[in-house]
């Protein structure tokens, strides 16, 4: 009798092993495929080379806070970086919100240009400015690449406002404001204007509120302008209490992450995903990461419209408040953790999807023996055909 026939025998002593053995490998596949749940590619740590909080990247460009002040890991001549509050890039240009009043700085192509030092662009007003994005657009006869259109948001008492100049124009900024108080954290560049995030903070004793603290309400916005008029806003959306932080472009939208909602924007058409964030980030691969607070377990992605959620290998150890992606889907969340000490982990966007990964071991393996169960199979026939085998 064959070795494997005697572990099955009835009342053998060894169908006690074999039931072990069978047992064993039940409890390992269950475990490694639990193991198998978990989001591939989280460690410790940043891709960035700095010390301290990330506050804001461009390019190769980073703004940063340490225990010595606000600094950018690049050459600096000419500013006062505890003052920067911004970097932007867009083209060959890169631009710096300096936090003087009445003036924005910049570079081309990484070289100081000005006397070898940043060059100052005047605003021909007395503002500040707290953000801005760069566009070339059709209305605007003469932006480029090097000289494009310029919007800014800037400080208008204790919110903001949007200011418009183009890059090499004489001209004073053109300033537009909205009814109540805006409070603008994101922009990204649109065929005909700007999409425009943040807050808008409701009046005193508006529909019972607070009159002591209103409440702040998501807002997005649409901005376009003509290059010679104020910009001109238009409502797209307000939502519940909390605040837009994010805006990606997709293949046939935009997608608004918000901490309370985030939105599917398409020509005008708003649908609601019901998921809340404190940061976000657009992977290479098209996918939008929504991180919540510290102490999740789980990170949600929207991939090409659909939800999907990802569990993290042990529970966000911090609260994500900035998070960039690299050229190689590298995403580095930024973030304080219980201590309040800057801290940062990343994750490799392109390893959930990756046969490297544990889910992708099991994937191949399950691959690899449904074609051996199949090519078995198909032999079987094929030799019993041979042997005119009924069957």
């Amino acid at each position: 009798m064959s070795g494997w026939k005697r572990l099955l025998e009835q009342e053998s002593e060894h169908q006690w092993l074999a039931f072990l053995s069978f047992t064993l490998i039940i409890i390992t596949g269950s475990v490694i495929i639990d193991w198998s749940n978990d989001l591939s590619g989280v460690r410790n740590g940043s891709t960035l080379d700095v010390d301290g909080m990330v506050l804001d990247t461009a390019g190769d460009i980073v703004l940063f806070e340490d225990d010595s002040g606000v600094k950018i890991n690049s050459e600096s001549t000419g500013l006062d970086q505890n003052s920067i509050t911004c970097i932007s890039a867009y083209g060959g240009i890169t631009y710096a919100c300096t936090g003087e009043s009445g003036e924005i700085s910049y570079i081309e192509d990484g070289n100081l240009l000005c006397e070898d030092s940043w060059c100052s662009l005047s605003l021909g007003e007395n503002v500040t400015v707290k953000d801005l994005s760069a566009n070339v657009l059709d209305s605007i006869e003469g932006t480029s690449q090097s000289n494009p259109a310029l919007l800014m948001i800037i400080q208008d008492g204790t919110s903001n406002a949007l200011a418009a100049k183009i890059h090499n124009s004489n001209k004073s900024i053109e300033i537009s404001s909205v009814d109540g108080e805006m409070f603008l954290d994101v922009m990204i560049p649109t065929r005909d204007g700007w999409l425009v995030g943040g807050a808008w903070q409701a009046p005193p004793n508006w529909l019972g509120t607070n009159p002591v603290s209103p409440p702040m309400f998501e807002l997005l916005i649409s901005v376009q302008w003509d290059g010679v008029t104020n910009p001109n806003i238009d409502l797209v959306y307000t939502g519940n209490e909390g605040r837009i932080h994010g805006i990606f472009s997709t293949e046939s939208g935009y997608v608004a992450t918000g901490t309370s909602d985030t939105l599917y924007v398409n020509d005008g058409v708003i649908t609601e995903y019901g998921l809340g964030s404190y940061s976000s980030v657009g992977d290479r691969n098209g996918d939008i990461w929504l991180f919540s607070g510290r102490g999740s377990s789980t990170v949600a992605i929207i991939s090409e419209g659909s939800v999907v959620t990802e569990k993290l290998p042990e529970p966000l150890s911090i609260l994500p408040e900035f998070v960039t992606c690299d050229d190689e889907g590298m995403i580095s969340i930024h973030g304080v953790d219980s201590s309040d000490n800057p801290k940062a982990i990343t994750i490799d966007s392109n390893a959930r999807q990756s046969f490297t990964s544990i889910r992708g071991i099991i994937d191949l393996c399950f691959i690899l023996v449904s074609m051996i169960v199949i090519g078995t199979m198909v032999w079987n026939i094929s030799d019993a055909i041979r042997k005119g085998q009924v069957f």
